[in-house]
């Protein structure tokens, strides 16, 4: 028989995890309050880019059973509801407030409809502690229903990444389901069988370890991109000496393992400088101070830093990737995005390539575009390569400088 969710928050990872559900059989209600999303999914419409989606959305489309923007369906109509809303950063960590008016006015509903219990499963990141002391007396105090009786609380939080969010989300790693009692975890167990394909390792733990286990996890990746990055500026001073080489020998070790273990550009995106400052802000609640993270922030700086003093000599300025990774659109938090604008101010030209189209439209800066990185290139003075393409080892650089933090060309004299 198949679970009759709601799932709130149509944005680039809600959508995407809504369809993976439904693939998995769920009958699957989406709910959203931007009337633009609502409109454009109603007519078949994707409201952004991410691989995958379109094809996924065409198979599952007998499995979603509306668009909306009404609690009271959801709640009306479903016996649980996933909540992947976005969370910023705030002056006290994580701003939740998105986060807690989606669940209450899920406990509006609860109250006005007298489910007889209903389960709220969210994915959004939170700081740990609070669904206990947040969440659920929020709940308790609108709904007049009692935690474990009237309704339950599940987190799975999501380990996906922007640009293969699809593919994180079926072929995890892990997955975590956070839950205090019995009942929450078999419901939630319930609805996300059959998403892996993969037959990853499942793991039961409290709300509250689950809660510090996907902050903690993003933090500890901060560390290793910024230890790699500091290597790099290291190795920049000596002679004969190539980072890549070093960290991809260090990488071997089952200790350490390659991935997000070297140097490049700084870290940036939404989710890293949100989660290390959060968890900073996590640390301080309990009277600890994450050192190691503070100076992860620094490094991260010296690196902007250090490229942009690289690149401010010249006038005519390449950016080879614009967006904050590889195919994904986003321009929020880019490395790109903040040198281009600083750049500007400096009343330098900007050139900029990337493979998504929609990368220049969310920059909204005055760059000059090209359909091809070699155009790009031809253009400028100096190039900086700021995605880990192979496809800019093979370009005809010419006589341009080019700041190669990733090491994707092997040619002598280029850095």
């Amino acid at each position: 028989m198949s679970n009759k969710i709601s799932f709130i928050g149509l944005g680039k990872l809600g959508l995407p995890l809504a369809c993976v559900l439904a693939s998995a059989d769920n009958k699957v209600l989406c709910l959203d309050k931007n009337e633009h999303i609502l409109n454009l999914l109603s007519n078949d419409i994707l409201p952004f880019y991410e691989p995958d989606l379109d094809k996924l959305m065409s198979e599952v489309k007998h499995n979603i059973v509306g668009y909306t923007d009404s609690y009271r369906k959801a709640i009306e109509t479903t016996s649980a509801a996933i909540i992947l809303v976005n969370t910023q950063l705030g002056d006290d960590g994580y701003s939740s407030d998105f986060v807690e008016a989606a669940v209450s006015d899920i406990a509006i509903n609860l109250k006005l409809l007298n489910k007889d219990y209903f389960t709220i499963i969210l994915s959004s990141t939170v700081l740990p502690g609070t669904i206990h002391d947040k969440l659920i007396p929020l709940v308790e105090n609108i709904s007049g229903k009692k935690y474990g009786e009237g309704f339950g609380f599940s987190y799975v939080p999501d380990f996906v990444k922007l640009g293969c969010v699809i593919k994180d989300f079926q072929n995890p790693e892990f997955f975590l389901i956070g839950a205090n009692s019995d009942r929450d975890y078999n419901i939630t167990k319930s609805i996300f069988k059959g998403i892996h394909s993969n037959g990853c390792s499942q793991h039961r733990m409290t709300l509250e370890e689950a809660e510090v286990a996907k902050v903690a996890l993003n933090a500890y990746i901060v560390n290793k991109i910024t230890f790699a990055n500091f290597l790099g500026r290291l190795c920049e001073e000596m002679d004969n000496v190539n980072v890549h080489n070093v960290t991809k020998v260090i990488g071997i070790d089952r200790r350490i393992s390659p991935y997000f273990f070297k140097s490049g550009t700084p870290y940036g995106g939404t989710c890293f400088p949100r989660d290390t400052w959060a968890f900073i802000k996590f640390a301080r609640d309990q009277n600890l101070e994450a050192k190691n993270l503070i100076f992860a922030e620094e490094v991260n700086e010296l690196v902007y830093e250090h490229i942009y003093s690289s690149l401010k000599e010249y006038d005519d300025i390449g950016f080879l990737g614009i967006s904050f990774k590889p195919n994904s659109p986003v321009t929020i938090g880019s490395p790109s995005r903040r040198l281009i604008k600083r750049l500007l101010k400096d009343n330098k030209k900007i050139h900029g390539y990337d493979k998504i189209q929609e990368s220049y439209d969310n920059l909204n800066l005055d760059i000059r575009q090209y359909k091809t990185p070699q155009e790009c290139v031809e253009n400028c003075q100096i190039v900086v390569i700021m995605h880990p393409d192979s496809d800019f080892g093979i370009l005809d650089y010419g006589n341009v400088e080019v700041i190669d933090s990733w090491g994707i060309i092997n040619k002598n004299g280029v850095k």
